[in-house]
């Protein structure tokens, strides 16, 4: 070894020791793939795990997988990737074989048993899973977009995993005597009876002979298309996960889509709406009304802002809506009132040079406004859908000259065995960093109102927090802020030790 190479190694163990994954990978890209040996690979594959892309680990590990099979580091980085990748079988295999040698490793039996257990679970609720997957295929095909009833028969066709997520194939006749469709459901989680959207048939006759090779194929095209559509959602509201500096340049566009239990879009009720709730006025030659798909929609200018309210006559795209409804742990018929929805409202304001925190108003008063029509049954915005009544009572808050931060950002909370993690969801679209809070002692209720708190001091004030700095509510608290990759979102976020 050159005494380059073992400055490099001496510089990546720094790295390593301070976190600076994000470091070791680029530096490591820089030297050509024919010059990095295994194990530089092996170290870029670490990063790549402890930045979660396990895909990008476990393609590197493969790579070398003939000089891995008797380092048992490799053993266990691959076990790593495979097993949050929920790839448990080949995790569970990984992990024996580094316990086979060094019995003592207290890492990979504790990975082992926790994959153990997941096994074990796992197959406790399979059949479950198979009957919930069933259903959903059924509910899919007979949706009026689709066969408009169920298929006259339907059968189990196979199942496959991909991307750490578990499908379920079918073939189906639409009528008895007509051949057998393809169709796919999925994908679940190991331990899951809820599918991340991934439900699909372009109605091509079945073969086994490539059933599979054409499922994964309707898969990775759902994959693509939803892959795009972020990456316009990135590009529309001026985020771009893998540049930090431009995510705090931009604000907007703000958007809401009220979701609605039938066709009925009756643009009076909503300027009735605007005019005695907010003082709203539709004036000539500040609003345009234009049909689409026979239904009216709006096009209006106020406070020196432009707003649409146009009416979409079919469900939100992929059960988009019905996944995120998932994470409204206030409203526990989020999903059951998300799933009665054959139409939705698109709002959008543009703030044309306007504060963001008054475009954000404005969008917040028309959708108020659009979830009082009768057939309105929730609004997806912010990650999540939340009641119409919940929505409305916190838009209120704006006659009282209070912002409504519980409309504009989701906090994300999840809690294990006393340990706290949170996050926000929506800052980012008035130009501010998003938040997490890692590992914390502090209840969820107390980390969630933290987090609202930070969130609503930071609009209200106009506040932007600095890496290095610390923050808190009294002289007493002194909270370190990070910035680093985020945890649990894209880009770059602020970490607060709460």
């Amino acid at each position: 070894m050159t005494a380059n190479f073992e400055k490099l190694f001496d510089q990546i163990s720094d790295w390593h020791e301070t976190e600076s994954h994000d470091d070791i990978i680029n530096t490591i890209l820089e030297i050509p793939n024919s010059d990095r040996g295994y194990e530089l690979t092996c170290l870029l594959a670490r990063a790549y795990n402890n930045l979660d892309d396990y895909e990008k680990a476990l393609e590197l590990l493969l790579s070398v997988e003939e000089e891995g099979k008797y380092d048992l580091m490799w053993h266990f980085r691959i076990g790593y990737a495979y097993y949050y990748l929920d790839y448990l079988e080949a995790a569970e295999r990984a992990f024996e074989r580094v316990l086979e040698s060094d019995s003592g490793n207290e890492d990979a039996q504790d990975f082992l048993n926790w994959v153990r257990e997941e096994i074990k679970e796992a197959a406790e609720i399979k059949p479950e899973q198979e009957k919930a997957a069933l259903a959903d295929m059924i509910d899919w095909l007979s949706h009026e977009n689709e066969l408009d009833a169920p298929p006259a028969e339907i059968e189990s066709a196979g199942e496959f995993d991909l991307h750490g997520f578990h499908y379920y194939m079918y073939k189906y006749k639409i009528t008895s005597d007509e051949p057998w469709l393809l169709g796919v459901a999925g994908g679940y989680g190991r331990c899951d009876l809820d599918h991340c959207g991934h439900i699909f048939s372009e109605m091509e006759e079945y073969s086994p002979k490539n059933a599979e090779e054409k499922a994964i194929a309707l898969v990775e095209m759902i994959r693509e298309a939803w892959m795009k559509e972020a990456e316009k959602e990135w590009e529309t509201h001026g985020l771009n996960p893998e540049n930090d500096s431009e995510n705090t340049n931009r604000t907007g566009p703000f958007g809401d889509l009220i979701l609605l239990n039938s066709y009925d879009f009756d643009t009076e009720q909503i300027k009735a709406h605007l005019k005695n709730d907010w003082n709203i006025l539709f004036k000539e030659g500040n609003t345009i009304e234009y049909e689409v798909l026979d239904k009216p929609a709006l096009v209006f200018e106020a406070d020196g802002m432009l707003a649409s309210v146009t009416f979409k006559g079919r469900p939100v795209s992929n059960g988009e809506a019905e996944h995120f409804a998932e994470t409204n742990f206030m409203w526990e018929e989020a999903v059951a009132e998300t799933k009665t929805h054959v139409a939705y409202i698109a709002v959008v304001v543009l703030d044309c040079g306007q504060p963001a925190i008054e475009a954000a108003k404005f969008c917040t008063k028309i959708t108020a406004c659009c979830l009082k029509l009768e057939n309105a049954v929730g609004v997806y915005t912010s990650g999540t859908v939340f009641q119409p009544k919940f929505f409305i009572d916190v838009a209120d808050l704006m006659k009282e000259d209070k912002l409504p931060i519980l409309n504009w950002v989701y906090f994300g909370i999840y809690s294990s065995n006393g340990i706290t993690t949170g996050y926000t969801y929506g800052l980012r679209l008035f130009g501010k960093e998003e938040i997490e809070i890692i590992d914390s002692f502090e209840t969820p209720e107390s980390v969630h109102d933290f987090l609202a708190d930070i969130s609503y001091y930071i609009l209200s004030e106009d506040i932007t927090l600095k890496d290095g700095e610390t923050v808190g509510f009294t002289e007493f608290q002194k909270f370190k802020i990070t910035k680093s990759k985020g945890n649990m979102l894209g880009g770059y976020t602020f970490k607060i030790e709460y």
